[in-house]
């Protein structure tokens, strides 16, 4: 029986659809393939390519990879919004964009823009094992 393998596709997809949750009104974020993009009325940012970095045997696990690619797809993200509202996104309670923060607990990759005690925005986790081919 072959072993389970990340898939750079799920892994894109379950950040696009966390990210799509929380952007602001108007703005969308989707994956295509491995690629994570952030749309707006007429126009679109890239996000970030990196999810194909999940699949590396690099002798780390696939949480920690997950961790940092996540976070370059976050930070992508957030300049996408950025960009096309012209404005900072979201709002730290110094008026300055909070920062991404990623990080894998309980088997879980968490994500949060702002201080992670009490973030500004939240996203939904992602159970790690979500992230295999086959995975339900």
């Amino acid at each position: 029986m072959r072993p389970k393998r990340p898939s750079s596709t799920r892994f894109a997809a379950a950040i696009a659809a966390r990210l799509n949750a929380v952007v602001p009104a108007g703005l969308s974020v989707r994956s295509t393939g491995s690629c994570v993009d952030v749309y707006g009325r007429r126009t679109s940012r890239h996000a970030g390519a990196g999810a194909e970095h999940i699949e590396n045997e690099d002798g780390h696990t696939v949480g920690e990879r997950a961790e940092g690619i996540a976070w370059a797809i976050l930070n992508g993200a957030q300049d996408g919004v950025m960009e096309i509202l012209t404005e900072p996104w979201p709002v730290a309670a110094d008026g300055r964009a909070a920062d991404p923060g990623t990080r894998v607990q309980d088997d879980e990759l968490r994500m949060w823009f702002g201080d992670e005690r009490a973030p500004v925005v939240a996203l939904q986790p992602i159970p790690i094992a979500e992230l295999f081919e086959g995975a339900d």
